[in-house]
C-alpha cells in the first residue's frame, strides 16, 4: 500500500475483540475473558434461582387453594349422597378452619348447623407453607337439597383467603353452595 491510500479496514481488532490482545503464537483465554464469562454465567443462574422461588411460593398458594376447594366440594357431595358414617346417618357435612396453618372435615349427628364440641371430625387438613383466614369459619351442607350454612346461617357468602409470601388466592362459598377459586 502506498502512503496516501487508506486500509480496507480501518478498524483495528482491539475495537472488535476488546478483551483478547492478540499476539502471534498466543493461545488460551485471558484472565478478563474467563471473569466476565463468570460473571455472566452467575448472573443468569441468579435469576433463574429468584424466578423459582417465587414459582414455588405462587405453586404453594395454588395447590392449598385447589384442595380446600376439593375439600369443600367433598363434604358437599357427601350431604348430597347421605352418606352415613357407619351405622350413624349424620344431619350433615361441613368444613371448619381451626387454625391459619389448619382445616378439619366434620358432620354433626344433631341439629346443629355449625362445627361445636359435639362434632365428629372426619380429619385435619394442614396447609403446607400457606396461611387460611378466618379462622373459626364453618361451612356446613344439609341434605338432601343440599342447604348451605355459613357459620350457621344460611344466607350470605364465605371468602376464605389462603397466603403466602405476598402471594393469596381466594375459595368463596355462596349461600346457594357454589365453591369459586379467584
Amino acid at each position: 500500500m502506498g502512503e496516501n491510500q487508506k486500509q480496507k479496514y480501518p478498524v483495528s481488532r482491539a475495537l472488535i475483540f476488546p478483551f483478547r490482545f492478540w499476539r502471534k503464537g498466543q493461545k488460551g483465554f485471558s484472565m478478563i475473558e474467563l471473569l466476565a464469562v463468570i460473571f455472566i454465567i452467575s448472573l443468569i443462574s441468579g435469576l433463574i434461582a429468584i424466578s423459582y422461588w417465587n414459582s414455588q411460593k405462587q405453586y404453594s398458594v395454588s395447590k392449598a387453594a385447589q384442595r380446600l376447594a376439593v375439600d369443600l366440594r367433598r363434604v358437599q357431595n357427601m350431604a348430597l349422597s347421605g352418606a352415613t358414617q357407619g351405622a350413624v346417618a349424620p344431619r350433615g357435612y361441613g368444613l371448619y378452619v381451626q387454625s391459619a396453618g389448619q382445616y378439619l372435615l366434620f358432620y354433626n349427628a344433631n341439629a346443629d348447623t355449625a362445627y361445636n364440641d359435639s362434632s365428629v371430625s372426619l380429619g385435619a387438613t394442614a396447609l403446607e407453607n400457606a396461611a387460611l383466614s378466618p379462622v373459626g369459619a364453618s361451612i356446613y351442607f344439609v341434605p338432601p337439597a343440599p342447604t348451605t350454612f355459613i357459620n350457621g346461617v344460611n344466607g350470605g357468602s364465605q371468602t376464605f383467603v389462603i397466603s403466602s409470601g405476598g402471594r393469596s388466592k381466594s375459595v368463596v362459598v355462596d349461600f346457594g353452595g357454589k365453591i369459586d377459586i379467584d
